[in-house]
């Protein structure tokens, strides 16, 4: 097999030689390698980068037949699922199994499981400082691979949570230019839903998979040509693990077939065998609600979700859920923390400020932020906290001293507001400073050395659960001996605070005060455009045209039914080219519009649809496609 291999970095944020030197070289018979020395070398001018090798030989003598097959485009026939009709607009996502995953930096799956794990061996940390990084240090979990949030096992994982990831509209002229908001994700995270994934029977007996582990599979509804993405969450909403690139279904689509979570050396779960696949089974639709996880007491689907049952979900009766700092955490900061964390004191509970959003803090060339949220999510050089042990910096990922980067169960803020560490280490498993701020590092209680240990120390948790016991019973007492109250922080409270740290800490930076409903040009700017497809007519030939199918569908602001536009370029139903046919347009199903066609053509040679709709924002999506009619098979065209 021919490969590429570069003795330094092929990425361009690594600025250290031999940097993009790639060479052709041949791993013989297709094999594992585990060392350069392995490959033998091909080809590799130290003046150019050899970056893609093709193999001279004939497709033949690599794959037994003269040339690929020919795979026909999915079509959207409504023959993939029963709840996927035709012309439909949205699709199906689902998986077989959430325990088998191979998410542990550098982990091996151990016979008898079905998890990576740390493999043994002689590292004295036993795969832990994977996990640690400290001034700019990149930790090999999280940046290099894998996704874990910390140490967790296969019994805390309890759903999914679906996130649509949206890409940043660059607006660099008028009134509105440049990004109105701000995320760790540098892109909007907005929830679909969140999956509770544990089935129990009629006995509350929990119901296992093929392999013998808890059935952990799911199906769900959600829309077709748009970005998404997972995250595997434990009972507190907490991130377990995230999947960190995009996916995206065709129109009609079902795809649940992974078999696990980047579970590649092992043979995938049989979807077909899990309760997901059963008849009975109530796939999740994510179209027209969105479930959350909440606990017990406001449960509003009276099923059994955990073994103890003090789990509950509550649904919106909406497409999207969305968390921003100025609507959703401010208010939460001002009625539970302000009170010891302020300016007005000369000493603020936990060297922390939460009352000096009226500064404006320069971020790079972000601009500026917000003094709160700054100290919250962006002091990554201890610019407003205790300084970081041994470094001028928190280090990636880590947004401060209090937020890592979309890791809420690795965040101190959330250990701080749920009373315990919460990302499966333990104080001891890493050297930490004597108490914060101190230049003094102690591991398992007995000082180290600093210069040699500094490089694996961690943040402890200590210290009490915030905001104290004493301070909502208004009996704690400030620096000047009054007697201070807050409000208790509720269950929804601290879920809100861990889905804005897991969603990136997003900022909108044209919030109005006055205005908390306006969605204006910054997070809450609806800036995807509709889904907008075409099942009849196919681009290129079709040998018949008695009907034309559209399916479209927008889920954050909706659509504008009256931008709906289909326009061709030959007569239909006694309408000349050019006249708006939509109003002609009947409903098949959720989303999908067909007009059917009288007297249909049996020859048109150049043949245009025009289609376009607009969602409440404005955004607008077109389609034009030209196709053709004939009984017989001619060039396909292409589709603009």
């Amino acid at each position: 097999m021919l490969t590429i291999y570069s003795p330094g970095p092929v990425n361009h944020q690594y600025h250290y030689p031999p940097q993009l030197d790639g060479g052709i070289y041949l791993i013989k018979n297709g094999d594992i390698v585990n060392k350069p020395s392995d490959i033998r070398l091909i080809k590799n001018d130290p003046r150019y980068n050899e970056s893609w090798p093709r193999a001279v030989v004939p497709y033949q003598a690599i794959y037994g037949m003269a040339e690929p097959k020919n795979l026909a485009p999915l079509s959207n026939d409504g023959s993939q699922h029963k709840e996927l009709p035709e012309g439909t607009p949205f699709g199906f996502v689902g998986t077989s199994s959430f325990y088998k995953r191979e998410t542990f930096p550098d982990g091996v799956v151990k016979e008898g499981s079905v998890t990576a794990e740390y493999p043994g061996g002689n590292d004295p940390w036993k795969g832990l400082d994977a996990f640690t990084s400290h001034g700019n240090g990149m930790p090999i979990n999280w940046h290099n691979q894998g996704a874990d949030a910390g140490l967790y096992s296969n019994r805390e994982i309890h759903a999914v949570r679906i996130l649509a990831m949206e890409p940043t509209t660059h607006r660099d002229r008028g009134a509105d230019s440049g990004r109105k908001f701000y995320s760790h994700a540098e892109e909007r995270l907005r929830i679909l839903g969140e999956i509770p994934l544990r089935k129990f029977d009629c006995n509350g007996n929990q119901t296992d998979d093929p392999d013998g582990n808890p059935d952990t599979s799911f199906l769900a509804k959600i829309p077709a040509d748009t970005a998404f993405t997972f995250q595997t969450i434990d009972r507190n909403g907490l991130v377990l693990n995230n999947s960190q690139t995009w996916h995206q279904l065709r129109p009609g689509e079902v795809r649940n077939d992974c078999g696990g979570c980047h579970a590649h050396s092992q043979k995938p779960t049989d979807y077909n065998l899990t309760l997901a696949a059963s008849p009975n089974y109530k796939t999740w639709d994510l179209i027209n609600s969105t479930p959350l996880l909440t606990d017990k007491k406001r449960d509003t689907s009276n099923q059994q979700w955990d073994t103890d049952q003090s789990t509950g979900l509550r649904t919106l009766k909406s497409g999207v859920e969305s968390v921003e700092y100025h609507r959703d955490i401010r208010p939460i900061l001002d009625r539970s923390c302000v009170a010891c964390h302020t300016k007005d004191w000369k000493k603020p509970a936990g060297n922390l400020v939460l009352d000096a959003d009226e500064e404006s803090i320069q971020y790079r060339h972000e601009g500026k932020f917000p003094g709160s949220y700054y100290r919250l999510a962006l002091d990554e050089r201890a610019e407003y906290s205790h300084k970081p042990f041994g470094y001028d910096s928190w280090g990636y990922p880590n947004a401060s001293r209090y937020i890592r980067k979309l890791q809420a169960r690795r965040s101190l803020l959330v250990w701080k507001v749920f009373g315990k560490r919460l990302d499966g280490f333990s104080n001891d498993d890493h050297p930490s400073e004597s108490k914060p701020g101190s230049r003094k590092l102690l591991w398992k209680g007995q000082p180290v050395d600093e210069k040699k240990y500094r490089a694996k120390w961690d943040i402890d948790y200590v210290g009490k659960k915030m905001p104290p016991q004493a301070a909502v019973e208004g009996k704690w007492k400030g620096p000047n001996g009054q007697l201070i109250k807050v409000a208790p922080l509720s269950d929804e409270d601290r879920r809100t605070l861990v889905r804005w740290i897991d969603l990136g800490c997003p900022i909108d930076r044209d919030f109005d005060p006055s205005q908390h409903e306006r969605r204006g040009k910054g997070w809450m700017l609806d800036d995807n455009r509709p889904i907008l497809t075409i099942t009849d007519p196919v681009a290129g030939h079709n040998p018949s045209l008695d009907r034309n199918l559209i399916g479209f569908h927008d889920y954050y602001t909706g659509i504008a039914p009256e931008s709906f536009q289909v326009t061709t370029n030959f007569a239909i139903n006694g309408k000349k080219p050019g006249t708006n046919l939509a109003p002609a347009f009947s409903t098949l199903s959720q989303g999908v519009r067909q007009l059917r066609i009288q007297n249909p053509p049996r020859n048109l040679k150049k043949a245009t649809i025009t289609v376009s709709i607009q969602d409440k924002e404005g955004n607008l999506t077109e389609i034009i496609r030209d196709f053709q009619v004939s009984p017989s098979v001619t060039t396909i065209q292409p589709q603009r």
